[in-house]
């Protein structure tokens, strides 16, 4: 598919009579809700989205900012009576859907109200943990809740890095909960309980179930929420009232499921939806599904997949142990420590060489580069093959891998006191010393499965390591998924304001492992760009590789942030730049302008939150900025990009994405994976800008080479079409109108 958009052009869309009844011009919305616009991208998008589920065939649908483009795949889905699921990677689009359009679409259509989102397991409140904090709480003679809330709020303040491993290790974790949960935090989750009973009795849509991992601190959630490898399941007291099973229960029995791309790869593991005869165990045999923000899924499919070994494995052993001296008391507990101890001797080993080689520092690594003294980092060819095994650390990981195979025969041996949670803990076992030898045979050519598709790296922080075992490509997976659906006539949709680079939809076909001919679609933006946004960029800015390039960025900017009549996003590629940034803006605009960083104590959605009621403050951010942020008005009317956003190089699962691609198609990984990747982030982070067909506002992007380098053009051709200034003081003019 060399030119989507001339195709697209050449092949309009049929505009279907039932959409246009609905969403054209004197439409039933445009007479039913206030404020609602004709967009001609919408219609299309809808109509075409109606025949592709007509057809029980995919569409890739890149429906840029204020197409509505919700309202575009909801209103033919609804109306075609499929069971549907839209998969989403953020929670704030899952929470849009089901508490915003779902109810208002199904409201003005006059359709039942059957929808809901569902979340992992461990989002959900555990009964069994809650009541026992209860009658813990209640325990305590003389306890002054008042104290103890200080003392909670202190807790939560002090240790901002406590880990799981660190409570266990602390004492008991049931006693360490008292220290963080405090009485009201109790009574809100009572309050949770019964407004999720009330909707059940009504049979309200959308059910919370209790999911309170998005409501309270996570140091709070962590004692609350289940567990899947530790719950009771039907052996439980609480079983016929646990939430996270009534929850798929309700799925199950749904028309419309809202999840996200993380629990979607899950259930292909265990839901076959493409068996009439299979037993539903998450969600209902959906006819129709829907990927938005689809961008996100070869990242987030790559993260799913990968395979771990690493000391969070000592973590659960400790829950292990917990779990059973709490609900089997009869088994003696003093082998399973001595099994512990013996373990975690063998993941000390390996912490201790990694801490040697690494001298004590936290880096991503290539896996290879621990395995063999000869390993040269700036080899680029993916298929040489090192020759002289470190025998050190051949030695600290076999020991692992002795431990490993010795733990799992050891709760193979206790299976026969309860073969349900010992079986599990057998197989988890299992998988990590085959982690381990899947890892230490990766760079083995014959009779490999893994070779060429697989990269293995460690992470080493100050008190853990972990080794993974990453896909490079999701291809493979999802294009098996895709191939199915076409030949089960399930109809899919995958959308995002970017997906094309260049206008172009070949890299995230080859991506998501799609057909050449797949059903491409571009729905430009009903924004008028050029009348309310401007863009900047310039060969004399500083070179991308200029150590004070922040602190020269700032002060060349300095004159045009002190004329913007709102707020400034100053979007940065990396946390040393995020830091610099942060120290000359807040020199600069002391007293002048609230400055809010990352680089600070304040959650992200805290200083979001000030950053819109202030109005002209200057937000420091790095990527959780770069996508997923709506400002709309003049809170936002400048968006500074610090560089053109080139993944790193040194990143080990991004290296050996390029080495392999460059040796696969004999063509440069530069062009094919970091020139588009790079632009899509650009993309996303200029998409922040306008928001809305009222606001106004500046793109600057401070790197030279969208300018001065060929590949530049591409980078411009794929931003929106924007007022070009040549100037600042053009910039500062254009703000003024």
């Amino acid at each position: 598919m060399e030119s989507d958009k001339k195709n697209a052009q050449e092949k309009p869309v049929l505009i279907s009579g039932t959409i246009k009844q609905y969403l054209g011009v004197n439409g039933f919305f445009s007479k039913k809700v206030k404020g609602f616009t004709y967009r001609e991208g919408q219609v299309q998008m809808a109509s075409l989205w109606e025949s592709t589920q007509k057809e029980g065939e995919s569409l890739v649908c890149e429906a840029g900012t204020g197409t509505g483009k919700t309202f575009a795949y909801l209103i033919p889905s609804i109306l075609s009576g499929k069971t549907l699921v839209i998969s989403t990677a953020s929670k704030a689009l899952q929470d849009q859907l089901v508490n915003k359009d779902l109810p208002a679409i199904c409201e003005l259509l006059n359709v039942q109200k059957n929808y809901m989102a569902l979340k992992g397991f461990s989002n959900y409140l555990c009964l069994k943990k809650y009541y026992e904090i209860c009658d813990l709480y209640a325990s305590k003679q003389g306890l002054n809740f008042n104290d103890s809330e200080i003392s909670a709020k202190k807790a939560i303040n002090d240790e901002p890095n406590v880990s799981d491993n660190d409570k266990l290790d602390a004492g008991s974790n049931q006693l360490h909960a008292l220290d963080v949960i405090v009485e009201k935090d109790l009574a809100k989750i009572q309050l949770l309980i019964e407004q999720t009973e009330n909707d059940i009795a009504s049979a309200a849509p959308n059910v919370d179930f209790v999911e309170i991992n998005s409501k309270f601190p996570q140091k709070i959630a962590n004692f609350l929420t289940c567990s899947s490898e530790h719950c009771l399941k039907k052996k439980c007291k609480y079983y016929p009232e646990c939430y996270p099973y009534r929850a798929r229960d309700a799925a199950i029995h749904s028309k419309i499921v809202v999840i996200n791309h993380a629990l979607y790869f899950s259930t292909l593991q265990f839901e076959n939806i493409f068996n009439p005869m299979a037993p539903c165990l998450m969600l209902p045999k959906y006819r129709s599904i829907i990927f938005d923000e689809a961008h996100e899924l070869p990242s987030v499919g790559r993260e799913h997949f990968s395979r771990t070994v690493g000391s969070i494995d000592l973590k659960k052993f400790q829950l292990d142990i917990e779990f059973i001296k709490k609900n089997m008391p009869t088994i003696p507990i003093g082998p399973f420590e001595d099994e512990f101890k013996l373990l975690k001797k063998a993941y000390l080993s390996v912490m201790h060489y990694l801490k040697k080689a690494e001298g004590n520092g936290e880096n991503k690594r290539n896996f290879l580069f621990y395995k063999y003294e000869d390993y040269q980092d700036d080899i680029d060819d993916p298929y040489f093959e090192f020759k002289k095994v470190n025998a050190e650390f051949r030695n600290v990981v076999g020991e692992l891998y002795r431990a490993l195979k010795r733990t799992a025969k050891f709760f193979n041996d206790m299976s026969s006191f309860d073969e349900d949670f010992f079986s599990s803990r057998v197989d988890y076992y299992k998988d990590k010393f085959m982690n381990v030898v899947d890892l230490m045979n990766l760079d083995k050519k014959a009779g490999n499965p893994l070779y060429g598709k697989y990269v293995g790296i460690v992470t080493l922080t100050k008190k853990h390591f972990l080794f993974s075992l990453t896909p490079l490509e999701i291809s493979e997976y999802f294009g098996n998924y895709l191939n199915n659906c076409f030949s089960n006539r399930l109809s899919v949709l995958l959308t995002s304001a970017t997906l094309s680079v260049d206008h172009k939809f070949t890299k995230y076909l080859i991506d998501i492992g799609a057909s050449n001919d797949t059903q491409c679609m571009e729905v430009p933006s009903s924004f008028d760009y050029r009348k309310q946004s401007c863009i900047y960029y310039s060969e004399n800015f500083p070179s991308f590789n200029d150590e004070t390039r922040i602190h020269k960025i700032v002060e060349t900017l300095k004159p045009v942030i002190e004329k913007v009549n709102g707020g400034v996003f100053f979007l940065t590629t990396s946390y040393t730049a995020l830091n610099q940034a942060t120290v000359s803006l807040s020199k600069y605009f002391h007293g002048k302008r609230k400055v809010y960083s990352q680089s600070g104590n304040m959650s992200n959605m805290e200083m979001l939150m000030r950053f819109k009621k202030d109005g002209n403050a200057i937000l420091i951010g790095t990527s959780s900025f770069w996508a997923g942020v709506d400002v709309q008005g003049k809170a936002l009317s400048m968006v500074i990009i610090d560089k053109l956003p080139f993944e790193s190089p040194s990143d080990p699962i991004f290296k050996e994405r390029c080495r392999y691609y460059d040796a696969k198609n004999n063509k440069r990984s530069f062009v094919g994976i970091s020139i588009p990747e790079a632009v899509i982030e650009l993309r996303q982070g200029a998409g922040r800008l306008i928001r809305h067909e009222d606001d106004r506002g500046a793109l600057i992007i401070c790197d030279p080479r969208i300018k001065k380098m060929n590949y530049g053009s591409i980078f411009r051709r794929s931003l929106p079409d924007m007022h070009e200034c040549n100037s600042l003081d053009e910039v500062i003019a254009f703000l003024e109108q």
